[in-house]
Order: C-alpha cells, then sequence, then structure tokens
C-alpha cells in the first residue's frame, strides 16, 4: 500500500522557480505529462491554459490557474537525483516553464470520517521557491469549480468545466442573483441563451426541490410544486417571447397576437420625475404647474375654475410687485417713480376687464370689490400727477404709502379681493405628484391651462402650450395610448397591477413575466422601462416595510447598454434617458437590501453606466472581442485575475468565463446545451439556406404594411 508521500509525490509535476503578488513561476520536471496526465485518477489534459494546480502549504494548498507555458533554453537538464547528468550535454537544453495565477487557498475538512474540500477567496499563505506543484485529485478539482464542499450550497448546474475533466459547474443562486449579476458578451455567443438557461434552470432546480420537502399529497398526485419565484424579464427585442412557454410564464407585448397580454403602463402610475422627463418641463415655469395638476388629479380634485385661477394669479402677482416697491423705496426713488406709474395704470386696466368679465361670479359682490381695486389704483397714480411742463409732460412727486390715496390702500384693496376668492384648491391636495392613483390622462391638459393662468409670476400661458401639446399626443398616437391610457372602469387596481407584473402570491400565475418591448415607440421606451423598472423596485421595498422580510425578485434586463448607457449621466442627454438611468442605478445601489436581484445582458459593456455595473458582483463573460469592452471588464475584476480574461477574445460559442462572487475561483464554463424550442429567438440568419430554397420564405408586403399603418388589408 502506498504511504501518503508516495501518494504526493506521484502528482508533482514541478517546483517554483520565482514568486510575485500576481504570479508564480513554475519549472516543470523532465517527466512532467506532455499532454496528458494520467496520475490524477482520471486522465486529464495536461498543461493546459486555464488548468488548475496546487501548491500545497501549511494551511492547505493556494489553488493557481495556468495562464501561460512556455519552452526555455538551461544549460543543463534538471532531473531530481540526476546530478550525473550534468555537464553531459554542451548545447542549452529545453526546458518546460509555466506561470500560474494564484486564486484562492484549498482547505481540507473532515466530518465523520469523510474528507472533503473547501475553496475560500484569497491566498493565506504564498508559496517560496522549490515548493512542490501538484495535480490536483478528482475529487479537489471538483471543489475548486463546484465552489462548495461537500454540495451543501450546490443548487444549480449551469455547465462544465472543460479545462478540469469536465467537472460539473453548480452556482448557488443567493450568490448569483443575491448581488447582481452582468452576463457579457458579442452577439452570437450565446449571452441570450446563458440567461434564458439560468433563469429556466434556477427554476426547473427549485421545484424538484420543493417536491422533495413536500409532504406526499396522497390524494392529489398532481400537486403543483410551483416556485415562489419572480423573474420580470425586459425584453427590447422579443427574444423571449416563446422561451418559456412551458413555464406558465405571463407574457405582455403592444400587439397581441397568438394569446399574449396587452402590455399597460398607465399614466397614472408615472412618478412626477417621469412625467417631468416625458413632457420635457422646464424647472422654472412648467414643472411646478405640472406637479400641481397632477397632485389635482391624484386627489381626485375637481378641475379648477379658470376664472377663480386667473383672478387668483392675478391679485398674487400685483400683490409681490407693490409690497416690493413699498419694501425697497422705489416710490420715493426719482428714477423710479414711472415704472411705479406704471405698475398702478396696468392694475386699473387689468382689474377693470376682470370685473367686466362674464364669467366674474356675481356672488359675493366680487365684481364690486375687482372694480374698487381698479379705481383705487387710478385714483393713487393720477393724484401723483402735477403741473404739465410746456413740453406736455408732467411732474412726479412721491406716491405716499398711506392714506385714501396710498399705496397701501391699493394693496388692502386686492387683499380683500383675494380673501373673497378663498384658498388656493392646491393647498387641499392629499396625494402629492408620486402617488400611483388613478386619473384620466386625457383631464390634464385643462388642469395645466388652468394652473398656469394662476401663476403669481406672470402670464404664463405660453409657456405651457408645449407641454400640453406631448401631453395630448399620449392620446393621439394609437400605439402609444393603448400602452398608457385607461378608461376609468377597465382601469387596473394597483393591486392587480403589481400581481400580473410582479407576481402574485406564492407565484400562483407563473414564476416568469417577459415583457416584450420591441414595438414600443422609441420616444418612450425609456420611460416605459423606468416605470417598470421603478415600480417593482418601490413595490419590494415596500413589501419588506410591511412585512419585516425581503421578497427575493430579479429584474433582467436585456440590452442593457441601450437603458443604462453612460452618456445618459450627461446634462445633454434626453431627460428621460437621465430617468431611466437613475432608476437602475438605484436598483443597483440599493436592490440588494430590499432583496431585487439585477441581471445585465449586454454586448458593450464598454456603454454600460460603470455606476451600475461596478455594482455587479458575478460576471459570465462571453466571447468579447472589441479592445474597450476587453479593457473595461479587466478594469472589473482584480488586477491577479486579468491573465485569466486573456483567452475571451478566442472563447467559442456557449464558453464563458464564470467570476466573482459566486464563484470562489474562475472557471471556465461550457454552459448546458438548451434545446431549440427553450432558446431565445436571436439565431443567425440563415441566408444560404434561403437563397437556396432550403427554407421557405413567404413575402406578403401588403400584409405588413396594412398592420404597419393599423388598417384593415385591401382586398
Amino acid at each position: 500500500m502506498r504511504s501518503l508521500v508516495e501518494w504526493v509525490a506521484e502528482r508533482v509535476v514541478g517546483t517554483v522557480e520565482e514568486v510575485r503578488a500576481d504570479q508564480i513561476t513554475v519549472l516543470l520536471d523532465l517527466d512532467a505529462p506532455q499532454a496528458t496526465a494520467l496520475n490524477t485518477g482520471t486522465p486529464s489534459g495536461f498543461p493546459r491554459i486555464n488548468g488548475y494546480v496546487l501548491i500545497p502549504n501549511e494551511s492547505g494548498a493556494t489553488v493557481c490557474t495556468i495562464s501561460s507555458v512556455r519552452i526555455e533554453r538551461l544549460p543543463f537538464p534538471r532531473r531530481m537525483g540526476m546530478q550525473k547528468d550534468f555537464g553531459l550535454v554542451d548545447l542549452p537544453f529545453p526546458m518546460r516553464m509555466m506561470t500560474l495565477t494564484p486564486l484562492g487557498t484549498l482547505k481540507a475538512l473532515s466530518s465523520e470520517g469523510a474528507l472533503s474540500f473547501e475553496v475560500r477567496r484569497g491566498v493565506d499563505v504564498f508559496p517560496s521557491v522549490g515548493d512542490p506543484v501538484l495535480l490536483p485529485t478528482p475529487d479537489q478539482l471538483r471543489a475548486i469549480v463546484e465552489a462548495e464542499s461537500q454540495g451543501r450550497n450546490r443548487r444549480i448546474l449551469i455547465g462544465h468545466c472543460p479545462t478540469a475533466g469536465r467537472a460539473e459547474v453548480y452556482v448557488d443562486p443567493d450568490k448569483l442573483f443575491g448581488r447582481h449579476l452582468a452576463v457579457l458578451g458579442n452577439t452570437g455567443a450565446g449571452k441570450s441563451c446563458t440567461v434564458a438557461g439560468l433563469i429556466r434552470w434556477s427554476i426547473e432546480a427549485a421545484r424538484a426541490e420543493r417536491q422533495q420537502l413536500a409532504e406526499p399529497d396522497l390524494e392529489n398526485c398532481k400537486q403543483d410544486y410551483r416556485a415562489n419565484a419572480r423573474f420580470i424579464v425586459l425584453d427590447p427585442n422579443g427574444e423571449y417571447a416563446h422561451a418559456f412557454k412551458d413555464l406558465d410564464v405571463r407574457l405582455f407585448c403592444v400587439d397581441p397576437k397568438r394569446g399574449e397580454r396587452h402590455l399597460k403602463v398607465p399614466a397614472w402610475l408615472w412618478n412626477g420625475e417621469e412625467w417631468a422627463a416625458f413632457t420635457d418641463a422646464k424647472a422654472g415655469v412648467q414643472r411646478p404647474i405640472l406637479f400641481g395638476a397632477l397632485r389635482h388629479l391624484r386627489s381626485g380634485l375637481a378641475s379648477p375654475d379658470k376664472f377663480q385661477m386667473r383672478a387668483r394669479g392675478m391679485v398674487g402677482r400685483y400683490l409681490i410687485r407693490l409690497n416690493l416697491i413699498v419694501r425697497t423705496g422705489q416710490h420715493m426713488q426719482p428714477g423710479k417713480r414711472e415704472d411705479v406709474a406704471e405698475v398702478l395704470r396696468n392694475i386699473g386696466t387689468d382689474f377693470a376687464e376682470l370685473a367686466s368679465d362674464p364669467e366674474c361670479p356675481a356672488t359675493e359682490n366680487l365684481r364690486e370689490l375687482l372694480n374698487n381695486v381698479s379705481s383705487k389704483a387710478r385714483q393713487v397714480e393720477a393724484r401723483q400727477r402735477g403741473k404739465p411742463k410746456e413740453d406736455g409732460r408732467h411732474w412726479h412727486y412721491d406716491f405716499p404709502e398711506e392714506g385714501d390715496r396710498g399705496l397701501n390702500a391699493v394693496i388692502n384693496a386686492l387683499e380683500r379681493v383675494k380673501e373673497a376668492l378663498g384658498p388656493n384648491d392646491g393647498e387641499e391636495c392629499e396625494f402629492d405628484e408620486d402617488s400611483p392613483r388613478y386619473f384620466d390622462v386625457k383631464q390634464l391638459p385643462d388642469y395645466v391651462d388652468a394652473l398656469a393662468a394662476s401663476h403669481p409670476g406672470r402670464d404664463v400661458s405660453q409657456f405651457v402650450d408645449t407641454l400640453n401639446l406631448r401631453i395630448r399626443s399620449l392620446s393621439k398616437r394609437s400605439r402609444l395610448a393603448t400602452i398608457v391610457e385607461q378608461e376609468a372602469e377597465a382601469a387596473l387596481a394597483l393591486g392587480e397591477w403589481l400581481s400580473d407584473y410582479v407576481g402574485a402570491d406564492q407565484a400562483s400565475n407563473g414564476e416568469i413575466a417577459v415583457i416584450d418591448l420591441s414595438f414600443v415607440p422609441a420616444d418612450v421606451i425609456h420611460i416605459v422601462v423606468s416605470v417598470l423598472a421603478r415600480m417593482v423596485f418601490e413595490a419590494i421595498q415596500r413589501y419588506r416595510r410591511e412585512e419585516g422580510r425581503e421578497l427575493p425578485t430579479v429584474l433582467v434586463l436585456e440590452e442593457a447598454h441601450n437603458f443604462v448607457h453612460r452618456d445618459l449621466a450627461a446634462e445633454s442627454a434626453p431627460a428621460a434617458g437621465r430617468a431611466c438611468l437613475r432608476v437602475f442605478e438605484r436598483i443597483a445601489r440599493e436592490g440588494r437590501k430590499f432583496g431585487l436581484g439585477l441581471v445585465l445582458a449586454s454586448q458593450r459593456p464598454s456603454e454600460i453606466s460603470e455606476t451600475v455595473l461596478s455594482q455587479c458582483n458575478t460576471f459570465v463573460l462571453h466571447r468579447i472581442v472589441n479592445d474597450r469592452d476587453q479593457q473595461l471588464v479587466r478594469r472589473l475584476v482584480p488586477d491577479v485575475l486579468s491573465a485569466f480574461l486573456r483567452d475571451l477574445p478566442s472563447l467559442p460559442s456557449r464558453r464563458a468565463v464564470l467570476l466573482g462572487w459566486a464563484s470562489p475561483a474562475p472557471v471556465l464554463v461550457e454552459i448546458r446545451e438548451l434545446p431549440v424550442k427553450h432558446r431565445p429567438h436571436s439565431p443567425d440568419p440563415a441566408f444560404w439556406d434561403v437563397w437556396t430554397g432550403r427554407e421557405v420564405r413567404v413575402l406578403d408586403w401588403g400584409k405588413i404594411a396594412a398592420a404597419w399603418q393599423g388598417i384593415a388589408e385591401q382586398k
């Protein structure tokens, strides 16, 4: 029987020649395997780029990956115990060298006499020159690849490791989704299939374990062991429409054709920021008026009386102006007296017109009070005219403040009108502009017009014209109107909307919601995505506040570079894009606390906001060719692992590098292959088969044009 020393010696392949913090140089023995190692229990390729070796130390063993293999010419061969070889060879002797990247530490565990292994992040003890380098056993290799000891957290099988004897690669969903995941790679590299596979395999594994944990139901053998999971997929290209049909997916789209559900992101769900972004409301005048109108509508208040609002606005404007004149003493300054007289003349004219307005109510002597303001202003202005000069102009004297013909008399008359008009309806608003309460969006322009008339600064009606044009466009564009508008009797209650889009209790309506955004108009797609993401996030927040526990939910964003593009943070970016980016940056920073995991899928990682991408703790990296994208990915991982990413441009389809929180050591994974019916619809175009007739394409532009234009097809 072999001793432990003999057993270890059989797996030694070389010795450490040089040690650095980020790499280790190894001299391979002359009798080390040339291509296939047979001394580890099972045949395995050695040496191979991204393969694994161990360097024993007092705390276990340092796990290293092979980053390069080369030949160096030495003056003599080096074989253990073969000193007689020295000096026998005159020419430089070719010796194989390896460069290793240290990844972590392998620990041996013993439980009830059974030996197992566990890999931990970080290197406890760096090796020294002369230390032996060993090939790992199959059990050790599985511990490295599978990431957890004794399989206690090995829940989801995602593929196999081609450089570790095709050992199975499992991940823990708590780590995979709990701290955000980024799936990156060029188009055609298998990125969408990986996302679809992770969702499907997670649900299938959860269903299987739930069935094992459940007590047998003898009365109902067809008991539904549905996972209590929630995946919301934001799909801008319509790729996932039929990838989960067998899993009772809830599919929402703009133009339902084959049993899909109509996408509804009603305007009453939008918060104030999203309304301001859609209408491009400016902060000075337009935004306060828009928010005031939203508060009125959400609070269920009647449309403001336009005459009352106009009168209230006029009173407010002139009160502010006259009080400023008195406070700053303009009525006693020679250069300002003509300006004061101009204000008084305007008050006299404006309030006379207001009193003669047919809409002026006859109750409470309002018409008499308005005429009183007009006459007082004219009396004060006229009294200050002195003896005419030769050129026809008048001398002006100081305007008094007190007395029946002083400025305070006009101010008091204005105050009496203000009292007669009553309090501003806006002070009675019960709900703010962000409350998700139903209102008829078609009424919003009237509220905006009415509130614009009451603005205390000046006549701002011209400033709200563009605001109302954008609001009215919601109803005039049929495709957009079907998304954002709802009649009162057909309006979804908030609870019903959350059940449809986030998921019902115990996922009784399915674990997956796919939201097909492919036909959402381009100018509002950022707003629609922003509302969907924000509503999911706020719903999860409120659940934790009410229940005291998190509700694990996963939000998947396909083509993430379109919605969290780094340029959207610029002030020159469209307001809708900035609002969308802010929502996802907040989810990336805070979502973990509430149980909301974010999955980003993108083919251009260099275009994604660094704030969002830096919050992702796990990466699945498919083939990445672009230099800028490769540099960005390397900046996201520790320098010691950058060598592991050098083969990203050469990865074949379905192969990816898994690294980060869900894997203590980077692993090259060959992702499990999905059946064709379970794949997202993003295949490479079959040009040749279509050209040669192997695949038939029937073309009817009339049918397509009719559907496009929203008209019946011409016979």
